[in-house]
């Protein structure tokens, strides 16, 4: 709830942008870069730097939050750190002021996420999990989706690339059960629920892969800043029981 409402925050305290029929305001995530300098005991200065191929617009004294970064390998650590504004920019590198709460402090690939008008795209599934600077690859690390082709994708391109994503999750599901079949497990709860994970895995269907990217839109903390292999992560959330959101 405290993450949602910072966000709102940013919206409606990021500059008075009139609407446009073709541009869109959407919060995205900016890892920040190694570049970190006190400015008070309290504060301090960050930098991001905005991707060539990212069509959208960080303005000066724009709102940005900064979030600590999962790292894998590490206590999980998703905290709140500050927040502040954008006080510098030169050319593709843009600094903010933060003011940090508490005990907090920032380090290399932390997330600052600022409200950013686009030009009009396809608001997709996979534009809502990408603006949390989440990417996904397949069994042999490859990226399924360049970052810059998520502002050009179309209804059609998103669902052709979620087909390629659960027939990945399909052929890894068969892989392992012929790598380790001991490690077919049941699983507990959830729609898998009684169903060995290896076999659930080579049955999965493209609505059950759009349940777990909704649950991730409205839960990206634990993910956020990363790239995973979506059928790791896919059988992570089957066996967590697929929780899953509750849309209006």
């Amino acid at each position: 709830m405290r993450f949602t409402f910072l966000l709102l925050c940013i919206i409606f305290n990021s500059g008075q942008l009139q609407a446009q029929k073709d541009s869109v305001d959407k919060i995205f995530a900016f890892k920040i870069t190694g570049y970190i300098n006190a400015l008070t005991d309290s504060s301090k200065l960050v930098q991001v730097i905005k991707p060539a191929f990212f069509p959208g617009t960080i303005r000066d004294k724009q709102l940005g939050v900064l979030y600590h970064c999962y790292k894998t390998g590490e206590a999980l650590d998703t905290a709140m750190i500050g927040w502040g504004r954008c006080n510098l920019i030169k050319g593709e590198y843009y600094y903010f002021g933060i003011r940090l709460k508490k005990q907090q402090q920032p380090s290399e690939g932390d997330l600052l996420y600022s409200n950013i008008k686009i030009p009009y795209v396809y608001d997709g599934l996979l534009l809502n999990v990408m603006k949390h600077a989440i990417s996904f690859t397949n069994v042999y690390a490859v990226d399924f989706l360049n970052s810059n082709t998520i502002f050009t994708n179309t209804k059609n391109d998103e669902l052709i690339m979620l087909d390629s994503m659960v027939s990945d999750i399909r052929f890894t599901g068969s892989a392992m059960l012929k790598q380790m079949p001991e490690q077919d497990r049941v699983v507990n709860g959830g729609i898998y629920d009684g169903k060995k994970l290896f076999d659930a895995m080579q049955a999965v269907k493209r609505n059950e892969l759009e349940l777990f990217l909704k649950y991730i839109t409205a839960r990206p903390k634990n993910y956020a800043g990363n790239s995973w292999k979506i059928s790791e992560i896919f059988a992570t959330w089957m066996n967590s029981a697929t929780p899953t959101v509750v849309e209006n």
